[in-house]
């Protein structure tokens, strides 16, 4: 028994003693294992693909501090390879015991708590620091994407303004966050070149007044304007296409040369002056227009209608619109340049009517629209004017339908008005990319119908059951402030949501520097 307890001891010794041999054998390694393989938050950035892949796979809650391991790819060791950490290098010291023996080869270590020194950081330009501030953006986006983060960045808003919630939006808490991020880093440069009526200004009133409010509200103080353009994410190009047709054009004549042409001198001009489009190819430059010949005068350079960031009414995936780099602007028709002041309208069994359009015979749409249902069904009211005695707006809001074909083109101010009045829209219109709908949800509070679907309007209306069309129109009801320009604007109205089309625009690229 007692030679058994022997073995036992000497075993346990003899593990002991390899244990502490391999650890020693081993410490250089483990020395250099323990080492960080990221020197800055510039190389972790680089790796925040990685990050959101791990804590999707992983499940693990982004809470601020969490420490969170990264595996690393391919990429990722050789990026680590290459990053400079000094380490005192093992050296070999050869000492000799007495003539003839052999050498005793001992190896020195570093010390422990050698100083590591760190190589000086380059000084990152104007054009690299934005870039970073948009990938923390970028990354923060993404964080509530993976995490399903359900609160905002920031103290929600005293008026109610940021109650964003419900089906009207993709995913609100996303919105809310891009969105926070938006206005705390979003610089916007506009160009000083250029006179008016053509330049620095637009019509404020009537169907194409959201070109010229929003001209106008960067102009003065706005809190996202900057004077310096190296600070400056995007560049506003502040022509007016709708002042162009008015000025530049001659009635009848077809000729759109005038408007072309100016628009192509007007960045040659800004090319000549600035670096700025030069060194992007006018990717985070901006122009707005709601006319419909809007796209057709940005071909007038082949960069504004390929690279830069198009803000337009006509907006037709089939005529060259491009949502990743494009966005859709809302026609809002402000009579007389008023901003509606009642809005809204009676509930669901308080509408009589199945659904109703009155409007003009133009375009390839409504030609079709009149042959099946113009005056010609007392529940589905169509006109191409009104009669006497009947008014617009009023049918708008005993109506819980609003039919929204396509005009010219594919855009039509229905489907604000619509809004306005809580009529669900119904837009008829083939290739149309609808206003901010990287945000809203449209299908909860509109309907789609195909052009050669018209003569099933009636159908299609009907077997909608009514508790789904109380939601719609609820959900219209909560997306109405989105179309609203006010004065002065406020949070998530229509200004700030075509400046969230433009910043969402900005975040899809990455401008190297030169």
């Amino acid at each position: 028994m007692r030679r058994w307890n022997w073995t036992v001891r000497s075993a346990i010794v003899a593990v002991v003693v390899l244990a502490a041999t391999m650890l020693v054998s081993d410490y250089y390694k483990w020395r250099l294992l323990a080492l960080p393989w990221y020197s800055d938050t510039s190389q972790l950035d680089s790796f925040h693909g990685e990050i959101l892949q791990h804590r999707k796979s992983s499940g693990g809650n982004p809470t601020t501090g969490q420490h969170l391991s990264v595996p690393l790819s391919q990429a990722g060791l050789a990026n680590a390879a290459s990053i400079n950490v000094s380490v005192t290098s093992p050296q070999a010291t050869v000492a000799s015991r007495t003539p003839g023996s052999s050498p005793i080869v001992t190896t020195a270590l570093p010390p422990l708590l050698s100083p590591v020194a760190k190589s000086p950081q380059p000084k990152l330009s104007s054009l690299q620091l934005l870039e970073k501030s948009l990938s923390k953006a970028r990354l923060a986006i993404r964080n509530v994407i993976v995490s399903g983060i359900k609160v905002a960045a920031a103290e929600p808003a005293t008026d109610g303004s940021d109650e964003l919630f419900g089906d009207v939006y993709r995913n609100a808490a996303v919105f809310r966050q891009s969105y926070w991020e938006m206005e705390n880093r979003l610089k916007i440069f506009v160009y000083e070149e250029g006179e008016e009526p053509l330049v620095h200004n637009g019509p404020c009133k009537e169907i194409y007044a959201v070109e010229g409010r929003f001209i106008q509200e960067l102009q003065g103080d706005n809190p996202f304007l900057t004077t310096n353009p190296e600070h400056a994410h995007v560049f506003f190009m502040p022509f007016s296409v709708a002042m162009m047709v008015t000025y530049l054009y001659e009635a009848e004549s077809q000729d759109i040369n005038p408007l072309r042409n100016f628009v192509q001198d007007y960045i040659n001009a800004i090319t000549q002056t600035y670096p700025y489009w030069n060194r992007s190819v006018g990717a985070d430059h901006f122009m707005i227009s709601c006319h419909d010949w809007g796209p057709e005068i940005t071909r007038s350079h082949p960069d504004l209608a390929t690279k830069s960031i198009r803000v337009l009414c006509n907006a037709n995936s089939s005529e060259g619109h491009v949502p990743y780099k494009d966005a859709s602007l809302p026609e809002i028709n402000l009579v007389g340049g008023n901003i509606p002041t009642e809005l809204g309208g009676p509930p669901a069994h308080e509408r009589p009517y199945l659904a109703f359009f009155a409007g003009g015979d133009h375009g390839p749409v409504r030609p079709h629209l009149f042959e099946y249902w113009k005056e010609k069904d007392k529940d589905v009211r169509v006109y191409q004017e009104l009669p006497a005695g009947l008014n617009y707006q009023q049918l708008m809001k005993e109506s819980r339908y609003c039919l929204c074909p396509g005009g010219y083109e594919v855009n039509s101010p229905r489907i604000v008005e619509a809004i306005y009045n809580n009529c669900v829209p119904v837009v008829i219109a083939d290739g149309f990319v609808l206003p901010f709908s990287d945000v809203l949800n449209w299908s909860m509070f509109s309907l789609h119908i195909n052009e050669s679907d018209i003569p099933m309007i009636k159908q299609i209306l009907q077997a909608i059951p009514m508790d789904t069309y109380i939601s719609m129109q609820e959900r219209v009801k909560q997306a109405q402030k989105h179309f609203l320009f006010n004065q002065p604007t406020k949070r998530y109205d229509a200004f700030h949501m075509i400046l969230h089309s433009v910043w969402l625009r900005r975040l899809n690229i990455h401008i190297d520097s030169i």
